[in-house]
């Protein structure tokens, strides 16, 4: 069987709320079922910077050998890319996914970029709230939001035990020589609060001290778990038609009508 050309499938959802495990899940299935390939591309405005390995959860060797993904950890981050650059290169992979005749599975926790690929927005035009494409199948991960908070606060407590402060500091060096885009550290989750602690304690941000970093530790979890909040509501403004789900079963419920004609 194959797909009904130009299908997408798209998964949205907050930080740390299995997106790419949902992705996964449905790969397998769609693979099994219907023996349609499918492959997965990130959409998500900071994974795909490849130098972004700690702060953004980047996927493990296992998982790109369980099923072929697009777009993680690719891209330079001595330049932030705008949307519309972001938009490009995301619209020609699928492009690319869909002459093979794969399933293009679409992932991300950005909004706005999400939406701009999947509405074809225009750089310069109003953004408005219209349904989705007919050809596209949008799934919105619904996660409890106490239940939400503690995934962060464990995830985060993870980053730092990997070395995410190293990380920063390797990034911010780099930045100082023009190596990587201040504005990018400024404004990314799991960076900026350290450059903010600098500021508050009047450090260099390569030298905060352990009491700073508990603070910081603090800080990130409290700023990611506000943003993850807004996130789960944002597909109202922008991804009006998704699909809420809570779990790879109820998705799995909704594939077969949207990928094939007849179903048996």
């Amino acid at each position: 069987m194959k797909t009904i050309q130009n299908k997408i499938i798209a998964i949205y959802g907050p930080t740390t709320s299995s997106k790419l495990s949902l992705a996964l899940s449905l790969s397998k299935y769609i693979w099994g079922k219907y023996n349609i390939e499918p492959e997965v591309i990130n959409v998500d405005s900071r994974k795909i910077y490849k130098e972004f390995i700690i702060s953004q959860s980047l996927p493990s060797k296992e998982l790109h050998a369980k099923v072929k993904t697009h777009l993680f950890g690719c891209e330079s981050a001595k330049k932030k890319l705008s949307l519309f650059e972001f938009q490009k290169i995301a619209k020609k992979k699928i492009a690319e996914v869909q002459f093979r005749e794969c399933l293009p599975i679409i992932v991300g926790g950005s909004i706005l970029h999400l939406a701009a690929i999947l509405k074809n927005w225009k750089d310069g035009e109003k953004q408005k709230n219209e349904g989705l494409p007919p050809n596209t199948l949008v799934f919105s991960l619904a996660v409890n939001k106490t239940t939400l908070k503690k995934l962060i606060s464990k995830n985060i407590e993870q980053m730092f035990k990997n070395g995410l402060y190293k990380e920063f500091k390797y990034l911010y060096k780099k930045s100082l020589v023009g190596l990587i885009s201040g504005d990018l550290l400024n404004e990314t989750l799991g960076y900026r609060q350290f450059l903010e602690m600098a500021r508050v304690s009047k450090k260099l941000p390569i030298e905060l001290t352990p009491k700073d970093l508990i603070k910081v530790k603090k800080w990130i979890i409290k700023d990611i778990a506000k943003y993850a909040y807004h996130q789960t509501l944002d597909h109202k403004k922008f991804l009006s038609g998704a699909i809420i789900v809570k779990n790879f079963q109820e998705a799995k419920n909704k594939i077969c009508d949207f990928l094939l004609k007849d179903c048996p």
